[in-house]
This record gives C-alpha cells, structure tokens and sequence, in this order.
C-alpha cells in the first residue's frame, strides 16, 4: 500500500458512508483511481466490512484500552474467551507477545470487573489500563461527537441503522425499500444521525492481510509536557504515517499511536525523528492480528424491547 491508500482507509474509518467522488475530492485523485483503490483494498481483505453503529458515545459508554504482556501458552483459547464478553471490542495480537484489547463499558463502574477478567484470560503481567479520552489525526473529515449523552433516535432511526449495520454503503434507496418508508424520509432520518454524531460509520481493517507494517507506539512523555498539544503535533507532523494518536485521563504522560509503514527502516526512522523535546521514550509493538468484534452497543439494534433511546 502507499499513502493514498492509507489515506483512504483513514477517511472510511473516519466515514465509511464517503461517496468516490468525495474521497476522490479530499485526496486529490480521479474518481476511478479511488474506486480502483478501495476495490483492491476490498478484494486483498484488508477492508472487510463497511459498518453503521450506534455512536458509542451518545449512549454515555467509556472506552476503556488494556494491553500488557501475555503469558498465556494459548493465544488462540484466549482470543476466543475474550470474543464472549460482550463488552470487548478489538483484540489485537503484537510483538513481544504484547496484546491490546478495546472495550466499551457501559459505565466506569464496569472497569474494575473487566479488567480483571482481562488479565486473568490473557494472563497479562502487569496490564496497563487507559481511558481513552482523546483521539487525534490528520484528515479533512472529522468523527463528529454527539453533543448529547440523551440521544433521540426512535424506532424508524434504529431501524435504518440496522440495515446498514454490516452494510453502511447500501443505496438509500435500497434502505427505504426494507425499512418501509421514502428515499427522502430515509436520507433526512441518516443525515441527521450523522451530523448529531449520533451513528458511527466506520470499517472493519484487517491489517494482517497487507504486505505492511502496522504497529502500537506507546510514548511516554515528561511530567511538564502537554499530552493534548504533544498528540495533536505528533499526528499532524507525521501524518500518514500516524494514524491516530490516542490520549488517556488516567495516563496524563502517555500517548498510544497506531502507525503504518511499508518497511523496516520506514519505521525505524519513525521512531529516531520521534525523539524530540517533552518525548522521554517510545516503545513500538508490530500488529500481527487484529480481531474486530460487534458489542452490547450492536446489540441494541436487534432487541425487540427496545424502540427507541
């Protein structure tokens, strides 16, 4: 992959619901060029699926990030277990038998109980737990918070949601057929969804089926350092190569980047131009497998007793 494929992969990440000719638009590149683009990424695997969500934030749930070093001789059994809590949202397998696993609480009262059957599963010594409450990069589409944690999205809103929930590029015309309402109904309900950040359309990315390097960077910055302003420096800086910088309210001097790059000494040399002011040390882990997963959140969609939230 190059820097335009990373590029794409961040915009649908970001909004999976993008038309051709808007990525195309953002990126600079002719409309077949990027159909060619996310086709190639779709036929390698590396896309999997296009999703809409319930925007985990407008229903108050707390993301909560654990990883530590495995001593489980199984990885394979612990993946599995960890797939049945319903609260586990991405496990992803590293170098030096590192794990990480993202998760939605419901409140941070789940924490406690979580983590610890985290590290009981994955046999973690000395796990290390962040809640996530920043994520920073550098694209010209935004993921838009909802400015409300009492969202209102009836029984129409979660029907709509729940036909594109593994299909978020499906027609609006297709969409209204099964929900049994209007194109313009149907297209007036999703966009005020999407501007109230009230849905999540994003992608599933399985970084293992590309020929690339996709690694955590945990940085670990100086008590006087700013995290919000080191993050947002970080990614703008060097952008594509970082993807995203995560920050966390109980882990005030670290910062958890996710980075791409196509070879060895890409990343090496990442990691040497990284030592600037306010950066104390950096610790990099290789993805070797990720695992994304639906949650309690997805499940929502398809409770009969719910009709609205």
């Amino acid at each position: 992959m190059d820097e335009s494929d990373i590029k794409i992969i961040l915009l649908l990440i970001l909004n999976s619901r993008l038309t051709y000719r808007e990525i195309a638009h953002h990126l600079g590149l002719s409309l077949n060029a990027i159909y060619k683009r996310v086709q190639n990424l779709i036929d390698a695997g590396v896309i999997k699926r296009f999703t809409a969500k319930i925007n985990p934030y407008a229903i108050g749930a707390v993301y909560a990030f654990t990883f530590g070093k495995s001593q489980a001789s199984n990885i394979q059994k612990v993946t599995s277990e960890l797939k049945q809590n319903k609260n586990t949202a991405a496990i992803l397998l590293t170098s030096r038998n590192y794990i990480y696993i993202g998760s939605f609480l419901k409140s941070v009262h789940e924490l406690g109980s979580y983590s610890s059957f985290v590290a009981q599963t994955a046999e973690l010594q000395s796990p290390i737990v962040g809640l996530r409450d920043g994520s920073y990069y550098s694209s010209p589409v935004e993921f838009i918070y909802p400015k409300t944690r009492s969202p209102n999205i009836d029984k129409l809103d979660l029907s709509i949601i729940r036909n594109i929930h593994n299909d978020s590029r499906k027609p609006i015309s297709e969409v209204a057929d099964d929900v049994g309402s209007t194109p313009n109904t149907v297209r007036r309900r999703l966009s005020r969804l999407i501007n109230e950040g009230l849905v999540e359309l994003t992608i599933d990315v399985y970084l293992e089926e590309s020929n690339d390097f996709f690694s955590f960077l945990l940085i670990n910055l100086s008590p006087t350092a700013d995290r919000i302003k080191m993050a947002k420096f970080i990614s703008e800086k060097f952008q594509p190569f970082l993807m995203f910088c995560w920050t966390f309210s109980n882990l005030p001097n670290t910062i958890l980047c996710w980075i791409w790059t196509n070879t060895l000494k890409q990343l090496n040399n990442l990691i040497e131009d990284l030592k600037i002011d306010k950066v104390e040390s950096t610790i990099t882990d290789i993805i070797r497998k990720g695992v994304f997963l639906d949650t309690w959140i997805d499940d929502l969609l398809y409770d009969p007793k719910i009709s609205s939230l």
